[in-house]
């Protein structure tokens, strides 16, 4: 479905019936999908709202992102929750999703339920320990892609998308899983969205002290063996976030819902399954 909200139009689906559980894709420059079919077997309790960001999948693209921020990103999704009819949502959000959901709950922690923060970080300052990261376990086309993709702008979606499909083992503790993933050509790839949100709004983004205000219950989670948002970075998530959860999951790098699916479900499930709306 496509909705006018917050002046530009996002696409979003919704699946299942109950609590209302909003997923906030990362990247910048991948889409909703990368959710899927992982996410699905929590439809038969929550419903499930999934959506592309403002520049982002499916969802409006402007020829320009000049001026939008994580605070318009933010207010899009809560946008997004008033059209919907939700008081309160459980709002997670993975990867560059978990910068947004962290801005959110800033923001808007009084239409949250609950707050999980997926293998994500309160700034970015980790940027070179991320790049040391992946060079160390990359083979010779990675470490070469990575570096041509960290230092110059994609020219185009295709070149992206094939940037990502390159890179994409380096998300998985067990390389063998990144064959798991659909194929790349059910994704929506956004140049624009990746070039604008790497040159312009992650420089400046830093949310580590002003989560210290977050009250609500936050689930934060963390692989082990993540190379881009290390555990190290969700404990500071999580000793910023008075009250707090933290689960790492040992078997996994940036991917746990896929590579430890059956645990990751089962805590999402019962986690979410305790809130207050």
């Amino acid at each position: 479905m496509q909705e006018n909200v917050n002046g530009t139009t996002l696409y979003y689906e919704t699946i299942g019936q109950g609590r209302p559980l909003m997923l906030m894709h990362g990247g910048l420059g991948v889409d909703h999908t990368f959710f899927l079919p992982w996410f699905e077997p929590l439809a038969d309790e929550f419903q499930l709202i999934l959506y592309d960001h403002r520049g982002n999948g499916r969802s409006e693209r402007p020829e320009s992102l000049s001026g939008v921020t994580h605070d318009t990103w933010a207010a899009d999704a809560d946008a997004l929750r008033q059209h919907l009819g939700f008081d309160k949502i459980a709002l997670l959000g993975h990867s560059y999703g978990g910068f947004l959901c962290l801005e959110y709950a800033v923001r808007y922690q009084q239409h949250l339920a609950g707050l999980i923060p997926l293998c994500t970080a309160p700034d970015f300052a980790n940027s070179q320990v991320a790049l040391d990261n992946a060079l160390a376990r990359s083979t010779p086309e990675m470490v070469k892609t990575v570096q041509e993709g960290l230092a110059n702008p994609f020219p185009d979606d295709a070149t992206y998308a094939a940037f990502m499909h390159t890179i994409m083992p380096l998300y998985f503790k067990n390389t063998e899983n990144a064959k798991r993933m659909p194929d790349g050509e059910l994704y929506s790839y956004s140049s624009l969205a990746h070039n604008y949100a790497f040159s312009t709004t992650v420089p400046t983004y830093n949310v580590s002290e002003q989560i210290k205000s977050i009250k609500v219950p936050t689930l934060v989670i963390s692989g082990a063996d993540d190379w881009i948002t290390p555990a190290s970075e969700g404990q500071r998530i999580h000793e910023a976030i008075a009250g707090s959860d933290f689960v790492v999951f040992q078997e996994s790098g940036h991917m746990p819902f896929i590579e430890e699916q059956d645990a990751f479900l089962k805590l999402i499930r019962e986690w979410v399954g305790k809130l207050a709306f």
